[in-house]
Protein backbone atom coordinates (compact mmCIF):
# COMPACT_ATOMS: atom_id res chain seq x y z
CA UNK A 1 0.00 0.00 0.00
CA UNK A 2 2.75 2.34 0.82
CA UNK A 3 4.96 1.33 -2.61
CA UNK A 4 1.57 2.37 -4.22
CA UNK A 5 1.16 5.38 -2.76
CA UNK A 6 5.31 6.70 -3.25
CA UNK A 7 4.75 5.01 -6.96
CA UNK A 8 1.57 7.50 -7.66
CA UNK A 9 3.38 10.38 -5.73
CA UNK A 10 6.49 9.93 -7.77
CA UNK A 11 4.89 9.47 -10.88
CA UNK A 12 2.51 12.62 -9.83
CA UNK A 13 5.74 14.65 -9.63
CA UNK A 14 7.65 13.35 -12.75
CA UNK A 15 4.34 14.42 -14.90
CA UNK A 16 4.93 17.85 -13.25
CA UNK A 17 7.79 18.41 -13.80
CA UNK A 18 8.04 17.02 -17.23
CA UNK A 19 4.92 19.53 -17.78
CA UNK A 20 6.16 22.32 -16.50
CA UNK A 21 9.68 22.07 -18.75
CA UNK A 22 7.55 20.96 -21.51
CA UNK A 23 5.76 24.34 -21.31
CA UNK A 24 9.00 26.20 -20.71
CA UNK A 25 10.53 24.67 -23.42
CA UNK A 26 7.60 25.96 -25.90
CA UNK A 27 8.07 29.19 -24.54
CA UNK A 28 11.20 29.38 -25.37
CA UNK A 29 10.62 27.86 -28.95
CA UNK A 30 8.21 31.29 -29.34
CA UNK A 31 5.28 31.41 -31.37
CA UNK A 32 5.37 28.48 -33.44
CA UNK A 33 4.41 26.17 -31.02
CA UNK A 34 1.97 27.85 -29.69
CA UNK A 35 -0.37 25.12 -31.10
CA UNK A 36 1.49 22.65 -29.67
CA UNK A 37 1.39 24.39 -26.04
CA UNK A 38 -2.43 25.51 -26.11
CA UNK A 39 -2.96 21.31 -27.19
CA UNK A 40 -0.78 20.49 -23.88
CA UNK A 41 -3.02 23.08 -21.56
CA UNK A 42 -6.04 21.92 -23.50
CA UNK A 43 -4.91 18.52 -21.84
CA UNK A 44 -3.57 19.52 -18.54
CA UNK A 45 -7.32 20.99 -18.51
CA UNK A 46 -8.98 17.89 -19.34
CA UNK A 47 -7.23 15.71 -16.81
CA UNK A 48 -8.08 18.30 -14.33
CA UNK A 49 -11.64 18.43 -15.49
CA UNK A 50 -11.48 14.62 -14.86
CA UNK A 51 -10.26 14.49 -11.40
CA UNK A 52 -12.97 17.07 -10.51
CA UNK A 53 -15.22 14.80 -12.68
CA UNK A 54 -14.41 11.99 -10.48
CA UNK A 55 -14.61 13.75 -7.45
CA UNK A 56 -18.18 15.25 -8.09
CA UNK A 57 -19.36 11.32 -9.11
CA UNK A 58 -18.30 10.41 -6.01
CA UNK A 59 -20.28 12.75 -3.96
CA UNK A 60 -23.02 12.35 -6.21
CA UNK A 61 -22.94 8.51 -5.45
CA UNK A 62 -23.12 9.01 -1.82
CA UNK A 63 -26.05 11.57 -2.25
CA UNK A 64 -27.86 9.06 -4.43
CA UNK A 65 -27.47 6.35 -1.83
CA UNK A 66 -28.31 8.26 0.70
CA UNK A 67 -32.07 9.88 -0.89
CA UNK A 68 -32.86 5.94 -1.98
CA UNK A 69 -32.46 4.81 1.96
CA UNK A 70 -34.42 8.11 2.70
CA UNK A 71 -36.77 6.80 -0.04
CA UNK A 72 -37.25 3.69 1.08
CA UNK A 73 -37.68 4.50 5.01
CA UNK A 74 -40.36 6.62 3.86
CA UNK A 75 -41.69 3.81 1.62
CA UNK A 76 -41.34 1.63 4.43
CA UNK A 77 -43.39 3.59 6.95
CA UNK A 78 -46.26 4.58 3.95
CA UNK A 79 -46.54 0.56 4.13
CA UNK A 80 -46.81 0.09 7.92
CA UNK A 81 -49.11 3.03 7.75
CA UNK A 82 -51.36 2.05 5.24
CA UNK A 83 -51.53 -2.06 6.77
CA UNK A 84 -52.24 -0.03 10.00
CA UNK A 85 -55.47 2.02 8.97
CA UNK A 86 -56.70 -0.79 6.39
CA UNK A 87 -56.65 -2.87 9.89
CA UNK A 88 -58.47 -0.07 11.53
CA UNK A 89 -61.16 0.25 8.70
CA UNK A 90 -61.63 -3.63 8.83
CA UNK A 91 -61.93 -3.19 13.09
CA UNK A 92 -64.31 -0.72 12.72
CA UNK A 93 -66.57 -2.54 10.20
CA UNK A 94 -66.46 -5.84 12.35
CA UNK A 95 -67.02 -3.95 15.76
CA UNK A 96 -64.83 -4.56 18.54
CA UNK A 97 -66.61 -2.71 21.54
CA UNK A 98 -69.17 -4.90 24.12
CA UNK A 99 -72.76 -4.63 22.78
CA UNK A 100 -72.00 -3.85 18.98
CA UNK A 101 -73.79 -7.39 18.49
CA UNK A 102 -76.55 -7.43 20.92
CA UNK A 103 -79.10 -9.44 18.80
CA UNK A 104 -82.82 -8.80 19.93
CA UNK A 105 -81.93 -7.42 23.31
CA UNK A 106 -81.88 -3.61 24.25
CA UNK A 107 -79.10 -2.05 25.37
CA UNK A 108 -80.22 -1.85 28.77
CA UNK A 109 -81.15 -5.71 28.67
CA UNK A 110 -77.23 -6.51 27.07
CA UNK A 111 -76.09 -3.93 30.43
CA UNK A 112 -78.17 -6.10 32.41
CA UNK A 113 -76.48 -9.46 31.58
CA UNK A 114 -73.16 -8.51 30.80
CA UNK A 115 -72.95 -7.29 34.42
CA UNK A 116 -74.50 -11.25 35.61
CA UNK A 117 -72.14 -12.59 33.94
CA UNK A 118 -69.28 -10.23 35.40
CA UNK A 119 -70.91 -10.68 38.69
CA UNK A 120 -70.89 -14.51 38.16
CA UNK A 121 -67.02 -14.71 36.84
CA UNK A 122 -66.19 -12.57 40.16
CA UNK A 123 -68.00 -15.92 42.26
CA UNK A 124 -66.67 -18.48 40.35
CA UNK A 125 -62.99 -16.71 40.65
CA UNK A 126 -63.76 -16.21 44.57
CA UNK A 127 -64.77 -19.84 45.20
CA UNK A 128 -61.92 -20.92 43.14
CA UNK A 129 -59.56 -18.66 45.63
CA UNK A 130 -61.48 -20.54 48.63
CA UNK A 131 -60.81 -24.09 47.50
CA UNK A 132 -57.03 -23.75 46.75
CA UNK A 133 -56.47 -21.48 50.01
CA UNK A 134 -58.04 -24.61 51.35
CA UNK A 135 -55.74 -27.15 49.51
CA UNK A 136 -52.75 -24.82 50.67
CA UNK A 137 -53.72 -25.01 54.26
CA UNK A 138 -53.92 -28.80 54.20
CA UNK A 139 -50.80 -28.69 52.29
CA UNK A 140 -48.95 -26.94 54.69
CA UNK A 141 -49.74 -28.86 57.81
CA UNK A 142 -49.27 -32.03 56.36
CA UNK A 143 -46.13 -31.02 55.65
CA UNK A 144 -44.94 -29.89 58.54
CA UNK A 145 -46.09 -33.20 60.13
CA UNK A 146 -43.82 -34.42 57.46
CA UNK A 147 -40.55 -32.53 58.44
CA UNK A 148 -41.32 -32.72 62.25
CA UNK A 149 -41.47 -36.55 61.69
CA UNK A 150 -38.21 -36.90 59.51
CA UNK A 151 -36.26 -34.29 62.37
CA UNK A 152 -37.46 -36.80 64.98
CA UNK A 153 -36.31 -39.70 62.74
CA UNK A 154 -32.72 -38.25 62.13
CA UNK A 155 -32.51 -37.19 65.50
CA UNK A 156 -32.97 -41.02 66.54
CA UNK A 157 -30.63 -42.20 64.09
CA UNK A 158 -28.34 -40.08 64.99
CA UNK A 159 -28.30 -41.31 68.52
CA UNK A 160 -28.32 -44.86 67.54
CA UNK A 161 -25.23 -44.08 65.51
CA UNK A 162 -27.11 -45.64 62.24
CA UNK A 163 -26.05 -42.95 59.83
CA UNK A 164 -22.80 -40.87 59.08
CA UNK A 165 -21.99 -37.49 59.76
CA UNK A 166 -22.46 -36.49 55.78
CA UNK A 167 -25.26 -38.32 55.95
CA UNK A 168 -26.45 -36.31 58.60
CA UNK A 169 -25.36 -32.97 56.89
CA UNK A 170 -26.99 -34.18 53.61
CA UNK A 171 -30.36 -34.85 55.92
CA UNK A 172 -30.58 -31.58 57.42
CA UNK A 173 -29.75 -29.59 54.51
CA UNK A 174 -32.65 -31.42 52.86
CA UNK A 175 -34.91 -30.53 55.61
CA UNK A 176 -33.83 -26.87 55.58
CA UNK A 177 -35.02 -26.47 52.19
CA UNK A 178 -38.28 -28.42 52.77
CA UNK A 179 -38.66 -25.92 55.71
CA UNK A 180 -38.32 -23.12 53.47
CA UNK A 181 -40.43 -24.55 51.04
CA UNK A 182 -43.50 -24.13 53.63
CA UNK A 183 -42.50 -21.00 54.85
CA UNK A 184 -43.32 -19.81 50.85
CA UNK A 185 -46.11 -21.66 50.67
CA UNK A 186 -47.06 -20.23 53.55
CA UNK A 187 -47.01 -16.72 52.70
CA UNK A 188 -48.90 -17.97 49.70
CA UNK A 189 -51.91 -19.31 52.10
CA UNK A 190 -51.89 -15.84 53.82
CA UNK A 191 -52.31 -13.85 51.02
CA UNK A 192 -55.09 -15.46 49.46
CA UNK A 193 -56.71 -15.50 52.36
CA UNK A 194 -55.99 -11.58 52.76
CA UNK A 195 -57.76 -11.50 49.27
CA UNK A 196 -60.70 -13.25 50.28
CA UNK A 197 -61.18 -11.08 53.46
CA UNK A 198 -61.33 -8.07 51.22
Amino acid sequence: MKKQIIRTIGLGMALGLTVAVTQSAVAQQGKGNANRQATESGEEQEVREKNQNAKGNKVHQKNSKLEEKQERVQRDRAQTQGKKGHQQHDEAENGNAYGQDKGDMSGREFGQNRAADARMTGEERKARLETTVDEGDSKVKEAKDRIAKAKNDLEKNRKSGKITDTELDERRAAIERAENAVRVLEEWVKAGRARLQQ
